[in-house]
């Protein structure tokens, strides 16, 4: 029979059972302002979480939510998958007697098996919520007054601001060329506007184009008469067919490919329609079909 001290802990009855030898533990404080901590070889990320309800300099009652949550990611770079781990940070303000928030968001990551203190990249945004999705991270801002919600897309694989959507984005593959593309667009009736807005009343979207890497191609869309829009459809055409899925696989037999885009002025019955045909993976605005009072033009 096995008779411990009684100051003996779990790991000694382990021990002791098992004939394990333990080379080194974690240390017994933690860190609250996150990252990685290394000692003897074992890495350790920790982060605390908070609330706080308090009144605001206009005198409204509001609550501060700072949430920190980590997570082990698998990207898929050119020369093999990688895993790294993420603390995502959600610092999330709100006054309970009016509509609207206001956030900071940080994304930081790193190797799982680096005790570097430097991380990897950190990404920075606005939203209330995200996750990651493939080689992307996603970064949702929620909307007020019935507009609709924004989200805004990373790179894992560089942390670089990729493209925002007012809609899921599509993707377009070509395996034999090792080539896809992301096909987004950013409303002007989305939690945020987007930032051609601000430089130019005439834009009311911007259309991008790009891959998991690199910030995408931009395109606006202006309009004669300029009022805020709402995108209901963003799809690949097929031979001039929608697709089904989100997903589009392009092989040597496929034929023409085309991407359409579908918004209405909110408030009205009336729908556009722009179609844009794609090239070698790559979109050709000058031969768009866009509707009258509207022009497609890439962002200077």
């Amino acid at each position: 029979m096995i008779r411990l001290r009684p100051r003996a802990s779990l790991v000694s009855l382990v021990v002791l059972i098992t004939g394990c030898r333990i080379e080194s533990l974690p240390p017994a404080s933690s860190r609250s302002d996150g990252g990685p901590v290394a000692t003897r070889g074992t890495i350790t990320h920790q982060a605390r979480s908070e609330v706080r309800l308090y009144r605001d300099a206009a005198g409204c009652n509001s609550v501060q939510t700072v949430n920190r949550q980590f997570r082990l990611v698998r990207v898929q770079r050119e020369e093999g998958p990688e895993r790294l781990v993420l603390e995502e940070s959600y610092d999330v303000r709100w006054c309970l007697e009016r509509e609207g928030v206001s956030s900071e968001a940080t994304v930081t990551a790193w190797r799982p098996d680096s005790a570097a203190t430097p991380p990897l990249f950190r990404i920075v945004g606005r939203g209330v919520t995200g996750a990651p999705v493939g080689n992307l991270y996603r970064m949702v801002a929620y909307s007020c007054c019935g507009s609709q919600e924004l989200a805004t897309y990373f790179s894992l694989l560089t942390g670089r601001l990729l493209f925002s959507s007012s809609l899921p984005p599509r993707q377009l593959v070509l395996p034999a060329r090792g080539i896809q593309r992301f096909a987004a667009f950013h409303d002007s009736y989305s939690a945020a506007q987007p930032p051609e807005v601000e430089r130019d009343s005439s834009v009311v979207g911007v259309l991008q184009w790009g891959d998991d890497r690199t910030a995408a191609q931009r395109f606006v869309l202006r309009a004669e008469q300029p009022q805020p829009i709402a995108v209901t459809e963003i799809v690949f055409l097929a031979r001039g067919e929608p697709a089904t899925e989100s997903l589009l696989t392009l092989t040597d037999q496929s034929g023409p490919v085309s991407l359409r885009v579908r918004w209405i002025v909110p408030g009205s019955t009336q729908s556009y329609t722009i179609d844009i045909p794609i090239d070698q993976a790559e979109l050709a605005p000058r031969r768009a079909r866009v509707p009258a009072g509207f022009r497609l033009d890439a962002a200077s």
